[in-house]
């Protein structure tokens, strides 16, 4: 995929979520529970409801799905989240601490 800088990328994350939940089969607990922690913590972060800890809270998530799942649906899950928190953590935070998006008001190059 291609993004310019107009993109939030807590909200790519944040549908991407959703799509893995909706994808998984449910057979195994990492899939079937992570999936879903996952699409109702990034649905707090973009809805401003986020709290300090869910950044980290979505890492050991991540950590507890990646390889442990039946099929590759959950590797596939915890990549974008995994990545996204790396490259653009600042909107995280911000996201967090403001309650709202840095890129929707054009402050992401402030």
């Amino acid at each position: 995929m291609v993004m310019d800088e107009t993109t939030c990328m807590v909200k790519v994350a944040y549908r991407i979520s959703k799509f893995f939940e909706h994808e998984s089969c449910g057979k195994c607990v990492p899939c079937r529970e992570g999936t879903r922690w996952i699409r109702q913590i990034m649905e707090r972060i973009e809805n401003g409801k986020g709290r300090e800890e869910d950044i980290e809270l979505l890492r050991d998530i991540c950590a507890n799905i990646a390889g442990m799942t039946v099929c590759p649906l959950g590797d596939a899950a915890v990549i974008p989240i995994q990545s996204t928190i790396e490259k653009f953590r600042d909107e995280y935070e911000y996201h967090i601490e403001h309650k709202r998006c840095m890129v929707d008001l054009g402050e992401r190059f402030v």
